[in-house]
């Protein structure tokens, strides 16, 4: 897993050339390149000139060898291109680098759980790979910047990540790539069907989604979407009180739905398993959304003092993942009691920590006045945007078929 022959062109453009650039000896395998490429970043560090005499006289030994080693070296880097030889050097040294980490971890892996073990290997070989990826200049940025507001014109018309509740969505043109969205409430306002009816609206379009929960089991998530797509009294399905006609609507919504590009996941227990799951989707193209229910059941296996601290770094891993593989993350999250009495604020989110900074947006369904009827008057408050405006949404909850709508208020 290396060559001797490029390792000499590269010092060539190196000492010969003037080429700029961060290796390692690490990143050299024969024994005399070792030597020299080590006496290169001292002399860096010295901020010396980097010619064939400094770099003999760094290294101090028999002078006549290595100079004539030095002399030599022209030899293989006529014709060649520093950038290219460069790529290669870092391509082979990051297969050593893979290689030796697998066989450490083939030693170790007996001391950790399976879900350790590949969190582990995943982030210290994704931090190999990133080694050589190009550092953005600002007019890379620019160009890129200026590549998205075309792109933002040419899609003004896409509304495939749009959640279906208009009034929301002039407010938020609709989730957004990278970032993490918090929807918070207090048990019972329904925070996890309106979460449900936005990953339907979006699979309705042809995105892949993944909701992952801790709280519901598969049917009783499935049964929320058959009874929002059907119109079918969701406790006259849990009963079993059902009439031939509610039958009809029930074999025509599952068929529906069989169509839906959703994935319902409830094994995913810790942060740690969420993470897998969510990079094994996109590895595979199927994941644009994830929605999860909700983050105080989700647990960490890290060693933290407090539970303050394990939900700060879940939220803090969720926005990572939202920004590396740029998908928007919808997260539920718990209100604190007091939330009841007032109308809820950032303080209000339980175990908040970092939630509220890691968070691109943060929407709260609360009622203004306890109703206790069928079909009850919910506000969703956006309490952080970090690309717009806050404000109110006022919709109607219609428990029975498991809907969110929105309504006039004048």
């Amino acid at each position: 897993m290396y060559d001797e022959e490029l390792e000499k062109i590269m010092l060539f453009h190196i000492i010969f050339n003037d080429y700029v650039c961060d290796l390692t000896e690490k990143d050299f395998v024969d024994s005399k390149n070792v030597m020299i490429i080590k006496a290169i970043n001292k002399l860096k560090q010295e901020k010396q000139e980097i010619n064939l005499i400094n770099v003999q006289e760094k290294i101090q030994r028999n002078n006549s060898k290595v100079l004539e080693y030095l002399a030599k070296l022209g030899d293989y880097g006529i014709g060649t291109k520093a950038d290219t030889i460069y790529n290669k050097i870092i391509q082979l040294s990051q297969k050593r680098a893979i290689y030796n980490l697998l066989k450490e971890n083939i030693i170790t892996v007996t001391e950790k759980t399976a879900e350790e073990t590949y969190t582990d290997l995943i982030n210290k070989i994704n931090k190999i790979m990133q080694r050589n990826e190009k550092e953005e200049t600002f007019i890379d940025q620019i160009s890129k910047t200026g590549e998205e507001i075309e792109k933002n014109y040419k899609n003004k018309n896409d509304y495939s990540l749009y959640t279906g509740i208009t009034d929301l969505d002039d407010k938020i043109l609709g989730l957004h790539n990278g970032e993490l969205t918090i929807i918070g409430a207090r048990p019972g306002v329904g925070k996890t069907t309106f979460a449900l009816q936005i990953a339907q609206k979006i699979a309705e379009k042809k995105k892949k989604v993944a909701i992952i929960s801790l709280e519901m089991s598969d049917i009783q998530l499935i049964q929320k979407l058959i009874s929002k797509k059907t119109g079918v009294n969701s406790y006259k399905m849990r009963s079993g009180n059902l009439v031939d006609d509610d039958w009809e609507k029930i074999a025509e919504g599952i068929g529906e739905l069989c169509d839906l590009p959703i994935r319902i996941i409830t094994k995913a227990f810790n942060i740690q398993q969420i993470e897998k799951t969510i990079r094994k989707l996109k590895n595979k193209n199927e994941l644009d959304l994830v929605v999860i229910d909700y983050i105080q059941l989700i647990k960490n296996q890290g060693n933290f003092s407090s539970r303050e601290q394990q939900v700060a770094d879940i939220s803090r891993t969720l926005k990572l993942l939202t920004l590396e593989l740029n998908i928007p993350i919808i997260a539920l999250c718990q209100l604190n009691r007091n939330a009841n009495k007032s109308e809820p604020t950032l303080a209000d989110l339980r175990e908040s920590g970092s939630i509220e900074q890691d968070a691109d947006n943060v929407f709260f369904l609360y009622q203004e006045k306890e109703q206790d009827t069928p079909i009850v008057d919910i506000v969703l408050k956006i309490a952080k945007q970090r690309n717009g405006e806050i404000g109110k949404v006022y919709l109607k909850f219609n428990k029975p078929k498991s809907e969110f709508v929105g309504q006039v208020r004048w």
